[in-house]
This record gives structure tokens, sequence and C-alpha cells, in this order.
């Protein structure tokens, strides 16, 4: 009787631990998902520094998760702090390294702070992952002018175009050229 009494117990013992790890778990993510959209408001509201911070909680919740981790780079950007925008963006491209949107925004960061030649990597990589995504070889047409390589700039310019960019559409019907 006292040995099947132990093992009860045992038995009970682990299985209350399973919950609070299941618990610990959901609680977790939960956490995560209410700190996002925190984080959404406060941005929405201009609250850059709290959405921030709500972010920088919701990637020690989840630190495998890119989204909160590429939610912080955005924000980084909005407020002109270009390295720590791309920090992030380059660790949320380590977790997820086929979001075409990760390496389009950190391309976006690069071109802000001037360094065109990361920029073009980077929009051309976006391209290898999707090759629809007109914003991207738009991106990478600004980035080509920008560095005054007119014929690349025109070539991107036109494959945005074609893919319906509305941006490069006027941008060529402006210079009379077409797509």
């Amino acid at each position: 009787m006292a040995i099947r009494k132990g093992r009860t117990q045992k038995a009970l013992i682990r299985c209350a631990s399973s919950l609070l790890l299941v618990a610990l778990f959901l609680l977790s993510a939960c956490n995560v998902a209410y700190l996002e959209k925190f984080a959404q408001f406060d941005a929405h509201q201009g609250n850059y520094e709290e959405a921030v911070q709500d972010l920088t909680k919701a990637i020690r919740y989840a630190p495998r998760d890119p989204v909160p981790r590429a939610g912080r780079a955005y924000l980084y950007q909005k407020m002109g702090r270009h390295d720590e925008a791309i920090a992030d963006y380059t660790k949320a491209i380590e977790l997820d390294p086929t979001d075409d949107e990760l390496y389009l925004m950190r391309g976006l960061a690069y071109s802000l702070k001037g360094d065109e030649d990361r920029a073009i990597v980077d929009y051309s990589k976006a391209i290898e992952i999707d090759p629809h995504s007109s914003d991207a070889y738009f991106n990478r047409a600004k980035a080509w002018e920008a560095k005054g390589n007119n014929e690349e700039s025109l070539k991107d310019y036109q494959a945005a175009a074609r893919l319906g960019n509305s941006r490069a559409q006027g941008i060529l019907m402006a210079r009379k050229i077409a797509w």
C-alpha cells in the first residue's frame, strides 16, 4: 500500500509539473500576442518608445519568434535609429531567412542610412525569394538611381511597373518610357 501511495504521489507531481509547464507556455504565448497588440496601439498613438519597450518584453518571452523583433526594427526605423533597426532585422532574418519582407525592410533601413550597396543586396535577396515583389524592384530601382546606375534603375522600374507598382508606373510615364 505504501509503495502504491508513493508511486501515485510521484505520478501526481509529474502530472502537475507538466500542467504547470503547459500553462506557462500558453501564458507566455498569450503575453507575446498581448504585448504585440499593445505595441501596435502605442505606435498608433505615436508612443514609439513605449511600443519598443512592449516589443522588447515580447522578445524576452519568445526569443525565437521573428515577428516582435521585426516590429521593433520597424519602430526603430521610424524613429531614425537605423543601426538598431538593421540589427533587429538581421536577427529576424536569422530566425526566418525565407521572409522576403524582412530583406525588403532591412534594405530600406540601409537606404535610409545611405548604404545603397547593402540595400541592393537585400532587395535582390527579396526578389530572389519573391520574384513578384513589385516593392523590392521599385526600391532596388531607387537604390540604383541613387548610385547613378540609370540602366539598372530603368530595368527595375520597368519590372516593378509590369508587376503593377503605381509609383514605378508614374515615374516611367513622367519620363515617357514604356514598360
